[in-house]
């Protein structure tokens, strides 16, 4: 694999800094070489910026669901539908899916009856423009953004975490000092809280934030969402096949024992290649349905007012 394409792919599956290693590190580089390299994919519009996850589980919010949603267009126009379903605090993405429904939302919180409750207030919202709901709560995860889950503590955030994830979020290239200058606080502080959200895992890794042109570069120009129903007792074998397979973004199991996995890949050729060799997993497979992610639109940053309001945290 030609080198750039290597920082690149690594940059984004693995992250460019983790709290056990930076990317040089992983890649055996010299620190200037991955951080020039960078830099020139940025310039070519590969990607546009760098991005922080964040572990919710650790924030006390870990909930989450997909919300598969039919729309009637004729109430709305979709770019508007759009915006205003991402300026609600629990939801995370929007994404325009191909398959019976037409918008897939992951949403996120502290409770499943919290997320019950919002999924009825979004209905009642947009009464008649929504046409049908179908909810996949997650039941236990087993791999987030290619990397597999580990359990962690509660950690509990003061107010200078929330300021340092909210400023670091909506802008990841500002400096500590400049946060600390900002908000009137000692750089010490600041840098020792930084400190503790990457030791405690609510940062979990720094990666590129790609473009179309970036995901088409290291051969994960298409997504798909993937729900797999198990024949009783196949879900272990299953579970532990996919997990070997680094094409896989995420796995989780849902309270209705559903297996759904978030896959990148190439193409509709190389997508169907991955159905199949999914579907020879013997005795354990009873369906599978697929939807493509034709467009995706991701919510960047938390603001206070949302962690606020979901988190319940910076009161």
């Amino acid at each position: 694999m030609d080198l750039r394409k290597k920082i690149l792919e690594s940059a984004y599956t693995q992250g460019i800094e983790t709290k056990k290693e930076l990317l040089f590190e992983r890649l055996h580089l010299k620190k200037q070489t991955v951080e020039y390299a960078l830099e020139k994919l940025k310039l070519e519009g590969y990607f546009t910026k760098t991005k922080y996850d964040l572990d919710f589980e650790s924030l006390g919010v870990g909930k989450f669901a997909w919300v598969l949603i039919g729309v009637n267009w004729e109430r709305y126009d979709q770019e508007e539908f759009i915006k205003k379903l991402l300026q609600l605090t629990p939801v995370l993405t929007v994404a325009d899916v191909t398959g019976t429904s037409d918008l897939a939302i992951k949403i996120f919180g502290p409770s499943i009856s919290y997320l019950s409750s919002f999924v009825l207030g979004i209905e009642k919202l947009f009464q008649g423009t929504i046409t049908q709901v179908h909810i996949h709560f997650a039941n236990k995860e087993y791999k987030r953004h290619y990397l597999k889950v580990e359990k962690t503590q509660h950690y509990k955030t003061t107010k200078i975490d929330c300021l340092i994830i909210k400023e670091k979020t909506e802008n990841p290239n500002i400096s500590l000092g400049e946060i600390a200058d900002k908000h009137k606080i000692h750089r010490n502080s600041v840098s020792k809280r930084w400190s503790a959200l990457w030791e405690k895992g609510v940062i979990t890794k720094e990666i590129p934030d790609l473009t179309q042109k970036g995901y088409d570069e290291i051969k994960m120009g298409l997504k798909a969402f993937m729900i797999i129903k198990p024949n009783p007792g196949g879900e272990e074998k299953i579970i532990n096949m996919l997990m070997k397979r680094k094409d896989i973004q995420d796995i989780f199991t849902t309270l209705s024992n559903e297996i759904i996995v978030i896959i990148r890949t190439e193409n509709s050729s190389t997508l169907a290649q991955d159905h199949r060799s999914l579907t020879k997993t013997r005795c354990a497979i009873k369906r599978t349905n697929t939807s493509i992610f034709l467009t995706k639109y991701n919510k960047t940053s938390l603001s206070l007012k949302e962690m606020r309001a979901v988190v319940g945290l910076c009161k």
